[in-house]
Formats: C-alpha cells, sequence, structure tokens
C-alpha cells in the first residue's frame, strides 16, 4: 500500500480521499477552516451518498487524516495530488491562481522521487507547468508528473469512481506511469496509458463532446414542440442506434450548467482562437447552451400572459441531483430571469447549500415543497431530489393560485400531474401527452 497526499480538497479531493483510503492506502488530505473541521469528523464538503460512512470509517481505521499543514501531509508521501474543483467565472473561463497556489506550498515539502498527480480540471500544457512550479520551489532537478482526468459524477461520486469507464493515465515516463496505474488497479477497471498532454485533451474532448450532444438534443427539443414531436420518443430511439448507445446525453432539459463541461468547451475555444483554428461548433453549443437559462421564464410568459406580479414555485435548486452544491446551478439563472421579468420567486430544495451562493437572487426559501406552491400561479421543477415522487400533486394544486407544472427535466409522471388537476408541460413535449414506458428490446 502506498502513502497519498491529496491536497485543494473540495468535492473531488474528498471522493479521492475517501475512496483511496477505502483501497487500503494511507491517505493525508490537506484542508483549512470550516472545511477541515468538517472532514475530521466525517463531513464533506458536498453532499455525496456513501461518502460520509466511508470517510468516518476510514478516520477510525486510522487510514485517513486531515490537516491544514503541508509538511505533515506530504512528508514520505510516494504520490502528491492537485485535485482541486478549479473555480471558473461566469463565462466558464478558468482560474488558475488557486492551482498554482497548491504547487507553491506543495514544492518545498515533496520527495524528490514522489510523483505529482493533476487530477484538477485544467487547460492543456498546465501539468507540466504544475511541475515546473513544484519542482523550482523544491531545489529538486526534476519533478515527476502524471496527469489523471477525474470523470466523477456529482450524486453518484463514489460509484463514478468505482465503476469508472476507464482511468487515463497521462505520463511521459512508463515507470512513473506504472506507480500511478498501480493505484487505480484493484478497482479492475480499463487503464489506459498515453502521454500528458494527449490526457489533457481528452478530458477537453470528453465534456465539449457532452455538451455538444446536450446541445444538440435540446435543439432537437425546441423543433419537436414546434412540430408536434416528443423528443423523449426521439431520444429513445436514437440511443437504440448501437453507433450512438443506451447511455448517451441525449436528455432534454435545461442544457448543462457552467463549470465543468462549460469549461472545457471554453478551454478549446481559447485554444482555437489563439492558434487561428476555427471551433465554428464549439461556438455553436456554446450559444445554443447559453439561451437554455431563459427558457422557464420565456415559456411561462406565454402560458400566463406575461410574468409581471406573477408567483412563481421552484423545486430543486443544486447543480445536479443527488448533491447538495450551488455552485454555478442553472436555477440560479432561471430564477434570476423571472425575477428580472417581474415575477416573484419561492424556492425549496432539501440539499442545497445556499451559503456556496455569495449573492442568491430574490426569492423566498420555503420549508417544503407545499410552502412554495402557496399562491403560485406556476411550479417549475428544475432539480429533482430523493423522494420527489411522494409529493401529493392534489394537495400542491388545492394551494396554488394557478395549474401550470413547468416539468424541466422530464422525470415527473404526467398522467398523475394531470389527474391532480395540473396542466403538464415538459421539454420537447405535446403536453398532453404521457410519459412514455420503458420497452424490452
Amino acid at each position: 500500500m502506498s502513502t497519498i497526499c491529496v491536497t485543494g480538497i473540495w468535492h473531488q479531493g474528498t471522493v479521492l480521499t475517501g475512496c483511496f483510503a477505502e483501497l487500503g492506502h494511507s491517505v493525508r488530505g490537506v484542508s483549512d477552516g470550516k472545511i477541515l473541521d468538517n472532514l475530521k469528523r466525517g463531513i464533506p464538503p458536498v453532499h455525496e451518498p456513501s461518502l460520509p460512512e466511508i470517510l468516518r470509517r476510514n478516520l477510525e481505521s486510522g487510514r485517513l487524516t486531515y490537516t491544514k499543514s503541508f509538511s505533515e501531509a506530504i512528508q514520505g508521501a510516494e504520490f502528491v495530488f492537485i485535485s482541486t474543483d478549479t473555480p471558473v467565472d461566469v463565462n466558464d473561463d478558468s482560474d488558475l491562481s488557486s492551482v498554482f497556489a497548491l504547487a507553491e506550498s506543495i514544492g518545498p515539502h515533496i520527495d524528490q522521487d514522489a510523483v505529482l498527480c493533476v487530477t484538477a480540471q485544467v487547460p492543456i500544457g498546465t501539468s507540466a507547468a504544475l511541475a515546473e512550479a513544484v519542482r523550482l520551489k523544491s531545489g529538486h532537478r526534476s519533478c515527476n508528473v502524471a496527469y489523471v482526468p477525474e470523470f466523477l459524477r456529482l450524486g453518484s461520486a463514489v460509484d463514478s469512481f468505482r465503476s469508472a469507464d476507464r482511468f487515463a493515465i497521462g505520463c511521459d515516463d512508463p515507470t512513473t506511469a506504472q506507480r500511478v496505474g498501480a493505484l487505480f488497479e484493484p478497482l479492475g477497471r480499463p487503464l489506459v496509458y498515453t502521454d500528458v498532454r494527449s490526457a489533457e485533451m481528452a478530458k477537453h474532448a470528453s465534456n465539449a463532446f457532452l455538451a455538444m450532444s446536450i446541445s444538440f438534443i435540446n435543439e432537437i427539443a425546441d423543433l419537436a414542440e414546434l412540430l408536434g414531436a416528443d423528443a423523449l420518443e426521439v431520444a429513445r430511439i436514437l440511443k437504440l442506434d448501437k453507433r450512438i448507445g443506451s447511455h448517451a446525453f441525449l436528455s432534454p432539459g435545461l442544457g448543462y450548467a457552467g463549470g465543468t463541461l462549460g469549461r472545457d468547451v471554453r478551454v478549446l475555444q481559447h485554444f482555437g482562437s489563439a492558434s487561428g483554428a476555427a471551433t465554428s461548433l464549439l461556438d455553436a453549443v456554446r450559444v445554443q447552451n447559453l439561451r437554455r437559462g431563459q427558457l422557464p421564464a420565456r415559456r411561462l410568459s406565454g402560458l400566463l400572459d406575461g410574468l409581471a406580479k406573477r408567483r412563481i414555485g421552484i423545486l430543486g435548486l443544486t447543480y445536479k441531483p443527488g448533491t447538495s452544491t450551488m455552485r454555478r446551478a442553472i436555477s440560479l439563472e432561471v430564477v434570476k430571469e423571472l425575477v428580472d421579468q417581474g415575477a416573484s420567486v419561492a424556492a425549496f430544495d432539501p440539499l442545497a447549500d445556499l451559503s456556496e451562493v455569495s449573492q442568491l437572487p430574490p426569492m423566498r426559501i420555503g420549508a417544503d415543497p407545499y410552502d412554495v406552491a402557496k399562491g403560485c400561479d406556476a411550479i417549475v421543477l428544475i432539480t429533482e431530489w430523493d423522494g420527489i415522487d411522494k409529493v401529493d400533486w392534489q394537495r400542491i394544486r388545492s394551494l396554488m393560485a394557478g395549474d401550470v407544472l413547468l416539468d424541466t427535466r422530464n422525470i415527473l409522471d404526467a398522467t398523475r400531474i394531470v389527474d391532480a388537476g395540473l396542466k403538464y408541460y415538459g421539454i420537447g413535449r405535446q403536453s398532453s401527452w404521457p410519459q412514455t414506458s420503458e420497452v424490452s428490446v
């Protein structure tokens, strides 16, 4: 078993510390402030199913420790990870200052033979620059570096680590690559060995492709509504094509939120602009996606004959189902657009960590879905949560002033909604059609 240090603890770093410790490694995480205090008690900074139990079990065993001291955490470590969740601005452009700050803090304490493992989402070429920053601070002649792109999914990150489709090990030195690969071998997942830059580009390409898929199906959904087709039926048929696949990102909705997919689209756009290479497809993806946050307001304005003085209830605020994070959640764009058009908004989410947002758009936070529904002209589902299928829609309708429900996730039982006296509207669907059932093929 190896000694591993993980720096830049937030969502990704916490998952890695817990999962590596669960594999039997000795793991030390570096953090500070309230996050550190909570981590020492087994409380992750972002809600993630099964992660608290993993943290507590390994803290009790002694395999996992957290500290604010880089010196204490790095001493004797064979692998030092930079696993920060790289911040992005409102344009999805990466801010690498915190990433390089970690490298400079690591440098004075890292051993000559230790491997710097970069899993943070960074532009191509950054891993080499981080290795050089570490080398300069360490005084060593070189710094072994590997880039291991993370493909963790918020809300199911532990499962997506344990059952990863693949682990790409980007390293220009074969011996170092094998050392890093050995950390992941016990999981029994495919290991792909490649050079650093190809691994970095693979991360960009993967997220950009997913972003393109989302924008594609949303454009199809817009056309489907106008032409009387059901975008969910269209997606179901597409997924039966082996060239596309059953797990394709083809769910009509509000598009991808910024921070993950958007970051890599922007990285590739910037590289294209700097080198004179056209990125016409990615440009179109970004333009199409930027309009999605305005869709609920556009739809409701038409259904309610304007939004001035209308009361709108929002169900679900988080970035994704199953997580607590609000960073760059599309719900914030939706609420802002509704308020800008004169509506008042009440919202509920059982998991949302509202403290992550420095300035929330004007809205009342309800105690539960029924509190939110009081006097509303319309309800909008943005993010589902575990147990939403138990909501009493007849009670919701009795509390509302209006009867409109907009399901931006297409996950509710439309027949049940209509039977409760509400008018159901999905994305890319005829409002009177019920949810289609799965068929065996």
